[in-house]
């Protein structure tokens, strides 16, 4: 299962367009390593004009081809990455969605996000590596060497395979450092993240030192991992540029020793000096490709790890009666449990849960939503069980998530209601307040609401439920942390249209136990009903 869950990096590839990527980045890259090749068959003496229009015209064609190529390579490479790219993120997200929220609970969302970055350059540094240009400059120097002497050959053919191993072997070794690395730069992008999403809240706490203590410590730890990383990564290239320096510096020499004895290697010297310097680049991509199979390795066994498990149940949109029965809860972090001896919900009632905070409401709200797994007993919707099947609830949780978008989109989320209606709704709610922004319903309310106040956010929240036009809803306490008018607000807009809705409500306010029919109360963590 947790590798069918990332497949999704390889998977939304289309072959046949890997394959043109590939077949364009092959031919630039045999034009451009061609030419030093061919110059050792001009470079001869005697140089005559024959010649230095023969290279004048290879050197022209290919720089011309090479130019019509590399525009091509934009237009169809570069889009097809860019496609490629945001087909994953789409897949991402939709894999991200069925996470349960055990393992969200794990993870900050930012890291979350520089997962799926991460995989996408990666996967488009893979496809533009240059194959072709590795492969054509072992066979130029392989070819050369061996027309100058087979011991030459033998040499370069030693040292080449020796450089390679090495490389390999440490690169190996170093992917254990990029696991340990990626898991300092986990945990300091989520406080990172953590504390740039919740900006608001540090400044209003004034302890920016503590903060920005908390950030260096973190990026302390991050350094000392990554710089032996780095160590590793420079250990392997001064290795690695050491051993090709050596045949080609002695097939230089020999080239050097041909020419004074009046053998012409005037374009085999030419030749070794442009295939080193390019020899180093092809090198560096080498060493970097694999760098990027081992670091992209690395993040398919977190990826493993993150979507081991996945929420794939079926969700009910309508039911008859919801079921729990002999429900203990268990908390590591406690030493005690929640008990439901027996409740039964049927389509329509409102049903009340009352208590101290801690007392157990909220954990019997998530489980009916499914998001508990720390629990033995039943849970069932007409004889479905809640390990095989979800029930479509509107959720008015005591967080208040609103995005990034306008007021509008919030509310909607796609929906076509007009905006008579939505006005008709925000001026019953008081909300009057945002028809006078300056782009009235189409603001954007910025990052989790920030334009607006709790009331607002939690009066805005209550209408997008109510536009989902659920069967169901859970409200958990739907009037914390508003002032008395507000609260009367929202008790009478529960009051008016939410009456032909089943309501699951977790609240101390009494006049929304009055509109309930069901009253149950936690006494010692024991969910208990009450007499009428």
């Amino acid at each position: 299962m947790a590798k069918d869950n990332i497949n999704f990096i390889f998977k939304l590839l289309d072959k046949k367009m890997v394959v043109l990527c590939l077949g364009i980045e092959a031919v630039l890259d045999f034009i451009y390593y061609i030419i030093p090749f061919l110059f050792t068959f001009f470079l001869t003496m005697p140089f005559t004009i024959e010649k230095a229009v023969t290279i004048t015209a290879i050197f022209i064609l290919s720089k011309t081809i090479r130019t019509f190529g590399l525009y091509i390579e934009r237009i169809i490479v570069d889009n097809y990455l860019y496609k490629y790219r945001n087909l994953e993120y789409q897949e991402y997200f939709k894999k991200i969605e069925k996470l349960p929220n055990s393992t969200l609970a794990k993870y900050q969302t930012g890291y979350l996000i520089s997962v799926i970055d991460k995989v996408t350059m990666l996967v488009s540094e893979i496809l533009q590596s240059e194959y072709v240009g590795i492969i054509l400059s072992f066979a130029f120097l392989f070819y050369t060497s061996f027309t100058q002497s087979i011991y030459l050959f033998l040499l370069t053919l030693f040292c080449s395979i020796i450089s390679i191993l090495i490389s390999l072997k440490i690169l190996k070794k170093a992917n254990y450092l990029v696991e340990d690395l990626y898991e300092e730069e986990y945990k300091y992008s989520s406080s990172y993240q953590d504390y740039i999403s919740n900006i608001k809240t540090v400044k209003s706490l004034n302890s920016n030192k503590y903060f920005e203590n908390m950030i260096m410590k973190k990026s302390d730890r991050r350094f000392t991992k990554n710089r032996k990383y780095v160590f590793a990564y420079a250990k392997e290239q001064f290795l690695r540029n050491l051993f090709i320096i050596i045949p080609f510096a002695t097939l230089l020499i020999k080239a050097v020793i041909d020419l004074s004895n009046g053998i012409d290697t005037l374009g085999i010297i030419a030749f070794y000096i442009t295939l080193h310097v390019e020899m180093g680049f092809i090198f560096d991509e080498l060493s970097h490709n694999i760098v990027n199979w081992f670091e992209l390795s690395a993040i398919k066994k977190k990826l493993k790890e993150i979507f081991k498990v996945l929420d794939e149940r079926t969700y009910l949109k309508d039911f008859n009666e919801i079921v729990l029965n002999n429900i203990e809860i268990k908390y590591k972090e406690t030493k005690y449990s929640i008990k439901i001896p027996h409740i039964q919900i049927n389509k329509n009632d409102k049903v009340c849960f009352m208590g101290v905070s801690g007392s157990g409401k909220t954990s019997t709200l998530n489980l009916i939503l499914g998001n508990l797994n720390t629990y033995t007993g039943e849970v069932s919707f007409d004889n479905h069980n809640i390990k095989d099947y979800l029930l479509d609830i509107g959720l008015v949780g005591q967080e208040i998530e609103l995005f990034n978008m306008s007021i509008k989109d919030n509310l909607c989320l796609g929906k076509a209601i007009s905006e008579e209606e939505l006005i008709k709704y925000i001026k019953e709610l008081q909300l009057d307040d945002i028809l006078n922004f300056e782009e009235g319903l189409d603001t954007v309310i910025g990052e989790k609401g920030l334009k607006l106040s709790t009331g607002q956010k939690r009066r805005l929240n209550l209408l997008r439920s109510l536009l989902l036009n659920k069967n169901i809803y859970i409200l958990d306490e739907p009037t914390s942390n508003l002032d008395n008018n507000t609260e009367k607000i929202v008790v009478n807009f529960i009051k008016n249209h939410f009456q032909n809705k089943t309501l699951i409500v977790a609240t101390h306010n009494p006049e929304i136990k009055d509109i309930c029919n069901k009253h149950y109360h936690f006494e010692n963590h024991i969910l208990v009903k009450e007499t009428e």
